[in-house]
């Protein structure tokens, strides 16, 4: 009896989601992949330069609904124009009852076992993209509500190297800790009503049991390692049907892995789709654009070919080289100017530079990471030679 009324306001809350929505509106131009589930439309911002990293933000519908739905509600498309994110909206696959879903977690919502592999196609979707763009693997973001907070969970669990943050909208993660089963972390923000009649704030059962609300936080907090003892925020509003800020923020940011914080907005009398306030949309892209991931080895105080040490690649950098070895200038970390990674400095070091800078050339590849931390004055000409 409760797989059937949890399964039937599932679609109680899609037809609400059809009320709300509303057409789209746009600056940016579209793509269209096609991983043979349908077409998938990947909205590019018009700021995108393919010499530039761009970030990438993807939402995962509920159950019953649909992506396009999902993003009439949140609305974060013209968000992601603006913040130069490209942007996509997936769609689940269709079930016996003719409603669209994801294999998240064993609680959540392939009612019909079928067993299909949404990890694969979703991270294949990300592939394609990053295969066709210039895409900062510092800056990928998940956000999904109900079945689709439950699926960007799973992501987050199995690829946590792939992800900088996720949002997860009235869902949750397995209840069972040991089943996220990746190792490492990601930023984590959970949002929730604490009045949900789908998805119990409380914890509950479709399924299988899922964990509640403040449960899937402790998970994230433990294998982020942070400190147990949250940090409560200023109220914010989320709800544009209750009155004033009713939703409380607790974060857990103290010890943490810096890629790994963990946060819980609980909306205070909200159910499963609040009405959502002028300033919902904001916040939640705030999040994202306030978490991306840190970047590992090589600090960005060592560039190798950046000779002068201004964090930039030019010509004045192959002059220093020059300068360097024909009359006696003084350089940084000799490192720094071994731009074709030859183990030596000398001419063809200026020369690879140079052919970078003015012809078709490829970059100066990563410098040595025991080198990377150090401070630019070291003359570290190869990794033992660094203190």
């Amino acid at each position: 009896m409760k797989f059937f009324t949890s399964h039937w306001l599932l679609f109680a809350a899609s037809f609400w989601m059809m009320i709300v929505s509303s057409g789209l509106a746009s600056g940016q131009t579209t793509d269209t992949i096609n991983l043979g589930r349908g077409d998938v439309t990947v909205h590019v911002p018009s700021s995108y330069d393919p010499s530039v990293a761009t970030g990438v933000i993807m939402t995962l519908h509920g159950y019953t609904f649909t992506g396009n739905y999902m993003e009439s509600y949140l609305q974060l498309l013209p968000r992601a124009e603006e913040h130069g994110f490209i942007y996509l909206y997936p769609d689940g696959t269709v079930d016996n009852l003719g409603w669209r879903y994801w294999n998240a977690t064993d609680a959540c919502c392939d009612f019909d076992q079928s067993g299909v592999d949404d990890v694969g196609y979703l991270t294949a979707i990300l592939d394609t993209i990053s295969n066709n763009y210039n895409v900062d693997p510092l800056k990928v973001h998940l956000v999904g509500h109900s079945n689709g907070g439950f699926m960007a969970h799973r992501l987050a669990c199995e690829n946590p190297d792939r992800f900088a943050s996720i949002v997860s909208f009235a869902g949750a993660t397995f209840d069972n800790p040991i089943d996220c089963t990746g190792v490492g972390p990601v930023h984590i923000l959970q949002i929730h009503g604490t009045l949900d009649p789908i998805i119990s704030y409380y914890g509950g059962f479709l399924e299988a049991s899922y964990p509640s609300a403040m449960e899937t936080c402790v998970s994230w907090v433990n294998r982020n390692g942070c400190n147990s003892t949250p940090v409560t925020g200023s109220n914010i509003n989320l709800d544009g049907l209750l009155f004033g800020n009713e939703t409380t923020v607790q974060r857990w940011e103290n010890g943490c892995d810096p890629n790994g914080s963990v946060e819980l907005w609980s909306i205070i009398l909200g159910g499963h789709l609040p009405a959502q306030s002028s300033q919902m949309s904001d916040l939640i892209f705030q999040h994202l654009l306030d978490h991306p991931k840190l970047p590992t080895g090589p600090a960005p105080g060592f560039l190798r070919g950046d000779v002068n040490g201004d964090l930039g690649l030019d010509l004045s950098d192959a002059v220093s080289i020059l300068v360097h070895l024909f009359n006696s200038g003084t350089i940084g970390c000799r490192e720094a100017g071994n731009c074709n990674s030859d183990s030596s400095l000398d001419v063809s070091d200026a020369v690879y530079l140079l052919g970078y800078l003015f012809g078709a050339g490829a970059a100066p590849g990563e410098p040595f990471s025991e080198c990377a931390i150090q401070p630019m004055w070291l003359d570290c000409l190869s990794p033992i030679d660094c203190p």
